[in-house]
């Protein structure tokens, strides 16, 4: 060998160890951090781990454990491996280290929008390459066609694996399989036999005969002409006086409307005319649980269509022998607003919570008066909450804004790119909501076919979004003054 070459010899054969060594050692070093025990050591999630083992991606017939890496990481073999796995490492080490875990919302961290940021689609169809197995079920089959037909990248409605299967790496199996059992009526020791009598125009508590459900209607004044200012809704000829739910409809009370009409395989609505409550033919059952875990009783219902809602108004109504029906727009803002001429109607507008000057921002607390009114993203933790927590309006309504959103049963048409779309208004923001959000000027309708778009069904269902959890009801109650 000429001496000349001698150098470039050496530094071919220290510059092929050195590749050597760092291959072998990025695997030594990738090995050791995708172990499901390293993992979890600096997870602050441990709700997280423990959902995981009850999983079926943990706990199943076959035996075969799926680790966090498999899931949480896209495919070795593709370009990002290496970027996905130290940004998740960083993500997992300064919440570790510098993130309170309290203040964390674990709620909405286990929505699809978010987890679809965490959760690899190649990774779930390098497993899952065969979508059309034979032991599918004919339900299967059709998911899985309707998750085909919605997985083109220019689709405002594409779909992600855990759209469906969002329960397969932390939860409990089945959440989003039909739920028969949620129709099912339970007995109760006491029930009411007879609805409230109406002798004037004032407040009472409604008794819905044959169920234990009570519940309080608030007499709201009707108001003269108002010309139009800040809001169209304000352009109205006069409201004639109503009562109007103290709260939105509850668990309870929609539960009871659900069994009295259990039904497990019909699709359409029969209302007769004969004023018969077995005229009325309830829902079907719901995919999963559509209380989302957060709890029942006097929650407000959620996830039911407007529809539904609707049929429920039909069925009160026949049960008690009044008139109930969902608000308009003008009533629920007449409602809503208790007389106010401010931005809310506790009498603050919305500059003092987002216009403040540098000094304010440093030396003066934003106000927090909000918080005692409303459910929104700021308090909210991401699930709707019981109704005792804030503080009513002045005519005595509570959540009015925030918490969950409202139908009212005004109708709407929307532009989209295929023509028109017939929509129902909906009022009052929600918990995920933000401020101006919760503004009476903040125009909101119904989405209904982006809130079904993970509804497997066909035909879909007339009775339970799929995609949408902030939306319920309260209802109204004509007053006859004869």
């Amino acid at each position: 060998m000429k001496k000349s070459a001698y150098p470039f010899v050496l530094f071919f054969v220290i510059s092929f160890g050195l590749a050597i060594a760092l291959v072998v050692g990025l695997q030594k070093v990738d090995k050791a951090t995708s172990s499901d025990q390293y993992c979890i050591s600096c997870h602050v999630h441990s709700h997280a781990d423990n959902s995981w083992l009850q999983s079926s991606h943990h706990d199943n017939k076959s035996g075969v454990v799926v680790h966090c890496v498999e899931c949480h990481l896209p495919p070795k073999d593709g370009a990002h491996y290496w970027t996905e796995k130290a940004k998740a490492g960083y993500r997992d080490l300064y919440s570790f280290y510098f993130k309170d875990t309290a203040n964390i919302n674990w709620e909405q961290k286990r929505d699809p929008t978010y987890a679809k940021q965490h959760t690899f689609e190649a990774s779930c169809t390098q497993c899952h390459q065969n979508l059309f197995p034979l032991q599918l079920s004919k339900k299967g089959d059709e998911a899985h066609l309707h998750y085909l037909n919605n997985h083109k990248s220019n689709n405002p409605n594409q779909l992600h694996c855990i759209n469906c299967h969002i329960d397969v790496g932390h939860g409990t199996p089945g959440s989003h399989a039909a739920n028969i059992d949620f129709l099912k009526s339970q007995s109760v020791s006491t029930q009411f036999e007879h609805s409230t009598a109406i002798h004037g125009f004032y407040s009472f508590q409604e008794h819905i005969p044959g169920t234990a459900v009570a519940f309080d209607m608030i007499a709201i004044p009707g108001r003269e002409r108002k010309d139009a200012d800040q809001y169209d809704l304000n352009e109205w000829s006069g409201i004639e006086p109503f009562f109007m739910g103290k709260i939105e409809v509850t668990w309870d009370a929609y539960k009871a409307f659900l069994s009295d009409t259990e039904s497990e395989g019909r699709t359409d609505t029969k209302v007769n005319n004969a004023d018969k409550v077995d005229a009325i033919t309830g829902a079907t059952p719901p995919f999963g649980d559509p209380s989302q875990g957060w709890g029942m009783g006097q929650r407000p219902a959620i996830t039911m269509t407007w529809h539904a809602a609707n049929v429920y108004c039909q069925w009160l109504s026949e049960k008690t022998g009044k008139k109930y029906r969902l608000p308009t727009a003008t009533e629920w803002y007449h409602a809503c607003n208790a007389n106010s001429d401010e931005d809310f109607f506790w009498g603050e507008n919305i500059n003092d919570y987002t216009k403040k000057g540098i000094f304010e921002k440093l030396f003066k607390a934003t106000s927090d008066t909000i918080n005692q009114y409303v459910i929104w993203s700021g308090n909210s933790k991401g699930k709707t909450a019981l109704p005792g927590t804030v503080k009513p309006n002045n005519f005595g309504l509570l959540n009015m804004l925030g918490n969950v959103k409202e139908f009212c049963s005004d109708t709407i048409i929307i532009n989209t790119d295929g023509g028109t779309s017939t929509e129902h208004r909906i009022m009052g923001g929600s918990f995920k909501s933000n401020l101006p959000e919760l503004l009476l000027t903040h125009t909101d309708y119904t989405r209904h076919d982006q809130w079904m778009v993970t509804d497997p069904q066909i035909p879909k269902s007339i009775w339970w979004y799929s995609d949408c959890n902030d939306v319920g009801f309260r209802v109204v109650c004509e007053w006859d003054e004869e």
